[in-house]
């Protein structure tokens, strides 16, 4: 059995796209319908525009809380977590928000996986494999999967290694945010790792 699962670990097959279907088009009568559509791609439009230009700003923000973050860490010698940004004006009106990095971090793919691994030891990257059946073969051989596949007669020989498929995914490992000292620079590992980082309760705060 464990040798069909390597089998199918290796073997993933590709996604593939299906073709969209042309949609039917249903003409309205309401006479505020025009104006409404017209409103609403016009304001669409607006928020799309606000939220790229606040996105920009969020990940100008969002480097300079980086910087001050790692800085503190290298100091303390231990994961800060959330810590508050904050600046004072001369009058006295202050400007801050909650920076929040987490233990998520982005998408890896096996290659990036080696990587890290070769450079930072095994424990940095965690490998999960999921197996399930394929739907064909089980409707095909439904009432004789209970028995031993690699040594059922009624199942084709060339049937036998697509029964199982696999799914293989790669991510950096819970807890690495904690041991950023024990892997070197904490603004290198910041930017090799790239945890997840966000930032809340944006405010200004009048003197």
């Amino acid at each position: 059995m464990a040798s069909l699962f390597d089998k199918a670990k290796k073997s993933a097959p590709a996604k593939t796209t299906k073709a969209k279907d042309k949609k039917v088009r249903l003409v309205v009568e309401d006479p505020t319908f025009f104006g409404k559509v017209e409103k609403l791609e016009e304001l669409q439009e607006t928020m799309k525009s606000a939220k790229a230009k606040a996105d920009l700003i969020s990940d100008e923000l969002k480097d300079i809380a980086k910087e001050l973050w790692a800085d503190e860490y290298e100091k303390t010698k231990k994961n800060p977590e959330s810590v508050m940004i904050v600046q004072e004006n001369e009058s006295g009106t202050t400007s801050q928000f909650l920076f929040v990095p987490t233990d998520k971090y982005i998408s890896i793919n096996e290659e990036r996986a080696e990587e890290l691994k070769e450079a930072y030891g095994e424990d940095i990257v965690e490998e999960k494999t999921t197996f399930s059946f394929d739907n064909d073969m089980i409707e095909k051989y439904g009432e004789v999967l209970s028995m031993l596949i690699e040594n059922c007669d009624e199942i084709k020989e060339s049937d036998r290694e697509k029964i199982i498929k696999a799914v293989t995914t790669y991510s950096v490992a819970k807890g690495t945010i904690d041991k950023f000292k024990e892997y070197g620079d904490v603004n290198e590992m910041l930017e090799t790792v790239k945890p997840v980082v966000a930032i809340k309760n944006v405010e200004i705060i009048k003197g």
